[in-house]
């Protein structure tokens, strides 16, 4: 999952510096002695220098969640730090310090990578957070990773997900109730059904839904339970009435 967070990265710093293919490259390397000696372009370095499990933004418990149309349950997923060293290397003083600069005011103007610079394996998963360390975070000597280059940088963090795949599949979600009765002098029974339904359109809260067999009120939600049964035809009252035919199964979807 690295490779996609220092994608993220790198298209949203291209993007909001901005910072153009043709006059700027992108790396990920230890800037050291040996890679800075090779450069002969202006170079933004994102350096991973720190992975650590997040206290602060820890979370417990269970989530739903759905994956390929297939409902799961997991335990809440591990959220980690990320934490990259961002510097700038060109030949001219005042490019560098522009560079940085521009670079500064971007991770300072935004809380997380915005979702269209996040790659698709990413999105399923939270936001991610972006910040800059506050004075007195630092636990690494960055004139030693330097290898003795005098350079600013910014110690950025990134707070991301974990997907452990280790969420399992539940059961679909009930959209149908039956409730037998049987009278015990004839011995005859019938069965009742409430069926479960979802009304996906503006202003439905409030409106009635009707029944052969009884009403039901649509909840703030948008959904309601009302007695009926396979083959009914519902009435939900709204400002133009819409009707549904009751299926044999399952609940039903007004959109």
């Amino acid at each position: 999952m690295l490779e996609y967070i220092d994608e993220g990265l790198e298209g949203f710093l291209r993007a909001m510096v901005p910072l153009s293919a043709s006059d700027v490259d992108v790396s990920f390397e230890a800037p050291d002695r040996t890679w800075s000696a090779k450069l002969n372009r202006p170079t933004v370095n994102l350096f991973l220098w720190d992975i650590k499990r997040s206290t602060d933004h820890a979370r417990s418990g269970l989530e739903d969640y759905e994956e390929n149309g297939v409902r799961k349950r997991r335990l809440a997923l591990p959220r980690v730090e990320l934490r990259y060293l961002i510097s700038a290397w060109t030949s001219d003083h005042a490019d560098e310090r522009a560079l940085v600069g521009a670079l500064l005011q971007t991770v300072l103007a935004n809380s997380s990578i915005p979702a269209e610079f996040v790659p698709a394996p990413l999105r399923a998963l939270s936001p991610l957070t972006l910040s800059l360390s506050r004075s007195g975070d630092m636990k690494m000597d960055v004139f030693q990773t330097l290898e003795g280059q005098l350079k600013p940088a910014l110690d950025v963090i990134i707070v991301t997900d974990v997907d452990t795949g280790l969420g399992r599949a539940t059961a679909t979600p009930v959209s149908g109730i039956e409730l037998g009765v049987t009278d015990q002098s004839s011995g005859a029974s019938g069965r009742t059904r409430r069926v479960a339904g979802e009304v996906l359109v503006a202003g439905a809260a409030g409106c009635r839904v009707v029944s052969p067999h009884g009403s039901a009120v649509i909840d703030p939600s948008g959904r309601f339970l009302v007695k009926a049964q396979p083959g009914d035809e519902l009435t939900i009252e709204l400002a133009v009435p819409r009707t549904v035919v009751v299926p044999a199964q399952g609940g039903v979807v007004v959109s």
